[in-house]
């Protein structure tokens, strides 16, 4: 089974955008309170036939630095519509606390499923399942 995403989305995070807010359509973005436990999610998933693009590892640091940037520079009306401001919001929180980070694609519910049966090993503070028009927010 291939995790691999379509040539016509973008693996680069900097274009996962949706009015200039960070929206990675068909990903789950899921914080860790422990960095070992991201780690091991990563390692497990990558097992089971994900390759690195495809489930990405993300810092606190590089996670809080991001967040701030892009809530700094994205505060008109567009980027205030929906909850993904709120999701960023969040993102910085979980990040300012330490949490380190995985950006996994998982575009279908059956991806989603399987993620998230390795996901929920261990302790995780939340995961954000982003859809066309809505961000869900997982347990």
């Amino acid at each position: 089974m291939s995790h691999q995403n379509p040539g016509n989305e973008s693996r680069d995070v900097s274009q996962m955008t949706q009015f200039g807010i960070f929206y990675p359509l068909g990903y789950l973005v899921v914080a860790f309170p422990d960095e070992k436990d991201a780690r091991q999610v990563q390692r497990d998933l990558m097992t089971g036939g994900y390759d690195e693009a495809d489930c990405q590892f993300f810092s606190s640091t590089e996670v809080a630095s991001a967040a701030q940037h892009n809530l700094a520079e994205n505060t008109g009306f567009l980027a205030r519509l929906g909850w993904a401001d709120e999701a960023v919001q969040a993102h910085l929180d979980a990040a300012k606390q330490g949490s380190a980070f995985l950006l996994i694609y998982a575009p279908t519910d059956i991806e989603t499923a399987r993620a998230l049966n390795v996901i929920r090993r261990v302790p995780f503070e939340f995961a954000h399942r982003y859809h066309r028009f809505a961000i869900e927010e997982l347990h």
